[in-house]
This record gives structure tokens, sequence and C-alpha cells, in this order.
């Protein structure tokens, strides 16, 4: 699904740009928002990915295939037994997780598709979570703000994939980092 969410991302993307040029902000920034979504879906889907991979394979230990599923594992002492329950976790606690986990030596404050996806999540929880009334961003910073934010995904989902996959991600999926 992640594929397909980051291919719609862009293509939403491209439909603003061209509403942009004609002068259709209403449209643009329809297009630009639809884009933002898609693009945040797309890493959560990629997460998902991952989380179930490892849920196959057993290869981490229960509990940490649980947080990256949005799970917890406790001891039940009236059913004295492994009681599993729905808890989420954050978006970034579990890209931090996982990058920690298989890139030891990440630098956080140093690497530029992690400030670029930090800065995307918190644009795109302001449009989650408006405080006004009326849409005031421009289409100049939509577009801005999109270019680095599917950037800065793109470029964090291929670095998890490359430790834990061992392989980038397809070139289709990378020659969608807008220019």
């Amino acid at each position: 699904m992640f594929e397909e969410y980051l291919q719609d991302a862009y293509e939403f993307f491209e439909i603003a740009q061209k509403a942009t040029q004609e002068f259709d902000e209403r449209t643009a920034r329809r297009y630009y928002r639809a884009s933002v979504f898609y693009t945040a879906g797309a890493i959560e889907a990629f997460i998902n990915y991952i989380a179930d991979s490892f849920a196959k394979a057993e290869s981490l230990s229960p509990h940490e295939i649980a947080f990256i599923n949005d799970k917890n594992i406790n001891f039940s002492a009236d059913k004295l037994m492994l009681v599993e329950k729905t808890e989420f976790h954050k978006l970034e606690d579990k890209l931090k997780f996982l990058i920690k986990k298989f890139q030891r030596d990440f630098d956080f404050h140093g690497n530029h598709g992690w400030s670029k996806l930090m800065e995307f999540k918190d644009f795109r929880d302001s449009l989650v979570h408006p405080r006004q009334t009326e849409d005031e961003t421009s289409v100049a910073e939509y577009q801005k703000k999109l270019r680095r934010g599917m950037s800065g995904v793109i470029e964090v989902m291929n670095s998890l994939s490359k430790v834990i996959f061992k392989k980038p991600l397809r070139k289709q999926l990378l020659d969608l980092i807008p220019d």
C-alpha cells in the first residue's frame, strides 16, 4: 500500500502544481492537502509493512513487534497469562526505535531527511488539527513544505529499507522525490 500512497501523493502534487500555474488557488490547495495526507499515509503504511514483516518472520522480540504494531504486552494477574492490548504509539517513536535498532550511528540532529520529515509531520498535524477556520496557507507555502516533506519521507523510508531489507526502495519510488 505504501507504494501506491506515494504514487497517489505525487500525482496529487502534480495536479496541485498545474492548478497553481493556472491561478486556481482553491483547487491547488485541495490537491496539495490531499498530497500531504497521502504522503503521511505512505510512511504510516511503510511502518506497518515493516511491522508485519517482522511479525511474520518472528525476527524481533514480541515486545518490539508489539510496539511497532501499536500493541502492549502485559502480564495479567487475573488470567495468569500475557495479555495483548492496543496501545497507540507515535509515528516518530516507531521510526526512532527502528532507526536506533538498525542504524545505531544515525544522527537525528544532522540528518536532513529526518529534519524534513519532522517539519512535514508538524505541517500535516497543523492541517489535521487546524487552529483557524479558513486555510490561510499560501499555495507557494504548500508547494515548498510538501516538496521538502515528500523528500524527507522518501529519504527516511529509503534509509530504513536499506538497513532493514538490505536494499533501497524501488527506483520508481525514489523518482517521486520532487525536484
